[in-house]
């Protein structure tokens, strides 16, 4: 029996990485997955990856910057299993790559839109349909950049940022409705997105990739990189009934990168 049998859950941001892995995850414990991504095709072949292993699945494409869609995500998921119980809103918008001097603030409200505004939407949407199953689980995907500042990355800092303080917030208010609300807090994590990130640094520092690489794993406590899967163990405990007594937690899992 999984921990998260008779369950549905709602992975915003499933398309890859953290979200997908996370996706997996929860249905490996059990529960029915709602797949929201912007990209149909990458939805599909995760959907067919749960449903192979004979777990259920429902692909929604979503854009969380799309406010009727967010709407629609949660709809559609209640709507097709009858029940809501566990959202996990993973879907980032990185708001460009510039410093703050030269930002673009088209990039700064679309990570807004995203980061705060789409993650929120879904969320509170998804309140009714947790009250109604007796509580649930919400679990949102920050970033370690919120306390660990790097330069060309104010938005997504500064909207990651905003989104904590608010699902914090949030704990509070429905906590006694037996609504949990926690965060992750990934940092470095192996995979296409870092993958990308790392061969602009290198190409502006003149360096290889590997040893940018080296660099970052030697700035973790574990000496490594966290993988995507790790992420959503932590995921998938703060979803089951095994984090009965935690809300409003902050919880990291990044392979111990700039322990303070």
């Amino acid at each position: 029996m999984g921990t998260l049998d008779g369950r549905v859950a709602i992975v915003s941001g499933a398309g890859d990485g953290i979200g997908r892995s996370s996706a997996l995850a929860l249905a490996r414990d059990g529960a029915a997955i709602v797949l929201g991504a912007r990209t149909p095709e990458r939805l599909a072949t995760i959907a067919a990856e749960i449903e192979a292993g004979g777990g259920q699945a429902l692909a929604v494409p979503t854009d969380l910057a799309d406010q009727t869609a967010c709407l629609g995500l949660v709809e559609r998921a209640a709507e097709h299993f009858g029940r809501l119980d566990v959202v996990v809103n993973v879907a980032t918008s990185m708001g460009g790559n510039a410093q703050v001097e030269h930002a673009d603030w088209d990039d700064w409200r679309h990570a807004f839109e995203v980061n705060v505004l789409g993650t929120l939407e879904v969320s509170r949407a998804a309140l009714p349909h947790l009250r109604e199953a007796g509580g649930g689980s919400i679990v949102q995907i920050s970033t370690l950049n919120v306390r660990s500042l790097r330069p060309r990355m104010a938005a997504y800092s500064a909207t990651k940022s905003a989104m904590e303080r608010a699902s914090l917030a949030l704990a509070k208010e429905v906590g006694r409705d037996g609504i949990r609300v926690n965060v992750v807090v990934p940092g470095y994590t192996l995979g296409p997105q870092l993958d990308g990130y790392l061969r602009g640094v290198a190409e502006r520092r003149g360096v290889e990739v590997d040893e940018l690489y080296d660099e970052l794993a030697r700035g973790t406590a574990l000496r490594r990189l966290a993988r995507s899967d790790e992420v959503a163990e932590a995921v998938a405990f703060l979803a089951s009934s095994r984090a009965s007594g935690i809300t409003g937690v902050v919880l990291d899992a990044n392979a111990g990168q700039d322990v303070q």
